[in-house]
């Protein structure tokens, strides 16, 4: 191939043509299952599952560099995968508009029925994303999947991770162990349903599954690759084999959702500008955001806020506010 995967999956808005083979290796093929969608198809039977997405808003270029540097490797036989892996580039109209999505958020379209909503862009790529899930994972292997985001806003721990809610199963600590050794400084843990695409495959499928965020939005050509080292080398030593666990967590901070703030209508807004960076705290008793259903205040001086957003629409969140976790002894 002359052109590299990004290239073509910017010239291939929608998936036109069957799928096809993208390069023979010796160890296995790549294969194009759809615009943004390729497969590695190992030819001896893989130990996991793997799936790296990013672009799933389309703005966020940090990730999506990441991974079309991993797919050239594994192209021209620099890195060798020996993991049967899907790597999804997820919303390639909104990587060209240079918008976070076109109609609605993609990363909202997940875990929810699809079936009432009208088939603009988004939603024909969330239900395009999900049916290639359907038919890549299967019951036997150990699943992974890492969603790779950069976040709007700055931040005060710049990479963080959302630990999607999974009732009934243990902490994983190997994949915090991962996450420390991967540069993440923190971790969030979720305690409800939602609707993005991580809690998707580790709901639906069992996969050991993250929202990473590894930063604050760039254009393409603008991100400090260097910031995204340790990352970028324990995603491909995972699809090399290589990657050696670790259960040992020393500087992960750990934080669990104590609010979800909902914009109940047109009249909320937070206390405090858009400057305000993720994990900025609070004094107890200060009011953070209200509209004509609710006031919400800081109860207590270590709750933090992250994603921020009052542009949402009403009846989405528009922000959590978190508090410390501790690990269960």
């Amino acid at each position: 191939m002359e052109t590299d995967f990004l290239t073509w999956t910017r010239e291939h808005e929608t998936s036109t043509k069957e799928p096809f083979i993208w390069k023979s290796l010796n160890n296995g093929v790549l294969k194009v299952l759809g615009t943004g969608l390729i497969e590695f198809i190992p030819n001896t039977t893989s130990a996991k599952q793997v799936v790296y997405s990013c672009g799933i808003h389309g703005n966020e270029t940090g990730p999506i560099e990441i991974i079309n540097d991993i797919i050239s490797d594994i192209t021209n036989a620099k890195l060798e995968c020996v993991e049967h892996t899907l790597f999804i580039i997820g919303n390639p109209r909104a990587m060209n508009l240079e918008k976070r999505f076109c109609s609605e958020n993609l990363n909202r379209l997940f875990a929810r029925d699809l079936s009432s909503k009208e088939d603009n862009y988004d939603v024909l790529r969330a239900k395009e994303i999900i049916e290639v899930m359907d038919n890549f994972f299967d019951d036997k292997s150990s699943k992974i999947h890492y969603d790779l985001h950069t976040a709007i806003k700055p931040s005060e721990l710049q990479k963080f991770a959302i630990y999607p809610f999974t009732p009934g199963r243990d902490i994983d600590i190997e994949q915090l162990g991962f996450l420390e050794d991967s540069g993440i400084d923190a971790v969030v843990f979720s305690n409800s349903k939602a609707t993005t695409f991580s809690y998707h495959s580790s709901m639906k499928y069992g996969a050991s599954s993250f929202t990473l965020e590894l930063g604050k939005v760039q254009r393409f050509g603008e991100n400090n690759r260097e910031s995204f080292k340790d990352i970028e080398n324990t995603l491909r030593q995972i699809l090399e084999g290589k990657y050696k666990k670790n259960e040992k967590i020393s500087k992960l901070k750990l934080f669990e959702i104590n609010i979800e703030v909902i914009k109940n209508d047109d009249s909320f807004d937070f206390t405090f500008d858009n400057t305000l960076p993720n994990f900025s705290t609070f004094k107890d008793g200060e009011l953070i955001s209200s509209d004509n259903t609710e006031k919400i205040y800081a109860k207590g001086s270590e709750q933090r806020v992250i994603f921020p957003n009052p542009n949402v629409k009403v009846g989405e969140r528009a922000a959590l506010i978190i508090r410390p976790k501790r690990l269960p002894m």
